[in-house]
């Protein structure tokens, strides 16, 4: 486990300008807000004494519709990230000229790709969860002061969220960690290129031939769809909110799918080592 901290922090050093540029967009964010509040408020435009936060909804729904969407920017910059270091993650190396080089350390090959895979799937996880809890606070803060606060639902729909968010990272994440090992440069979109392909041959041939042959990309998107608002103004009209986090917690975590999900993952991993393994190496 010691030759497996040191590529990681390794790995770390090599990756980190690209881990932090998440939160040089976060900050510019805040700080883009702050200057459009303070410049409107400085030229009368605004008056904070009639703010209404009062959106018609109960305050428990809004609290958690409002933690559920204020992850969906860093949860988008979460997936990308996790592509940009996925999709190269087994080349680097190569195009750096030093495979060999690490080839020939007394390190085995599963420490490696798993320093390369943990890297860039669960440090964007969390640079994801950072930024989330400071959302979190400024957020409800806010929510508190005007007496819009409720800490069970505005949790639930932050951890909900984010789970969402890692989970939908961790398969498309092991996928294009699969791709680097197959591809030398663009992986994802070479892959993605190929699943598209694919996809549309075989839709040809079950139209043409009244076949029933899978469509690769409408089981990945089955097996990556994660909703946790799915159904919350029938399930809230039915039953409450409570019902319908109970409902969500169960429909993203605890289930069958999840399984699916990490087995995966790691059969995804585990080929994506092996095809390295024996790629041969100029």
């Amino acid at each position: 486990m010691y030759k497996l901290k040191a590529i990681m922090i390794k790995d770390w050093h090599i990756n980190k300008k690209s881990l932090l540029i998440p939160f040089w967009i976060t900050a510019g964010f805040y700080a883009f807000i702050l200057l459009s509040v303070a410049f409107a408020y400085f030229k009368g435009d605004m008056n904070f004494s009639m703010i209404d936060l009062d959106t018609g909804s109960p305050v428990a729904e809004t609290n958690y519709s409002v933690n559920m969407a204020i992850l969906s920017l860093p949860g988008l910059m979460s997936l990308l990230f996790i592509i940009m270091l996925t999709q190269g993650a087994l080349n680097e190396d190569i195009r750096k000229n030093c495979e060999l080089f690490h080839r020939s350390q007394p390190v085995s090959i599963w420490f490696r790709t798993g320093s390369k895979y943990l890297m860039g799937i669960t440090s964007n996880w969390a640079v994801m969860l950072i930024i989330a809890l400071f959302n979190f606070l400024v957020i409800n803060i806010i929510l508190a002061i005007f007496h819009q606060f409720d800490f069970y639902s505005a949790i639930n729909g932050m951890i909900l969220s984010l789970i969402s968010f890692m989970k939908t990272g961790l398969i498309i994440g092991s996928i294009t960690f699969f791709f680097s090992a197959i591809f030398k440069d663009k992986a994802f979109f070479q892959g993605f290129a190929i699943l598209l392909g694919v996809q549309f041959l075989f839709m040809i041939v079950n139209t043409m031939l009244n076949w029933h042959l899978p469509l690769p990309l409408t089981y990945l998107f089955k097996l990556i769809k994660l909703n946790p608002m799915e159904g919350l103004e029938n399930d809230v009209a039915s039953a409450g909110l409570r019902n319908h986090i109970s409902t969500a917690w169960n429909s993203i975590l605890f289930n069958w799918k999840t399984l699916i999900q990490l087995a995966f993952s790691g059969a995804l991993f585990a080929g994506s080592t092996l095809i390295y393994k024996n790629k041969e190496i100029k």
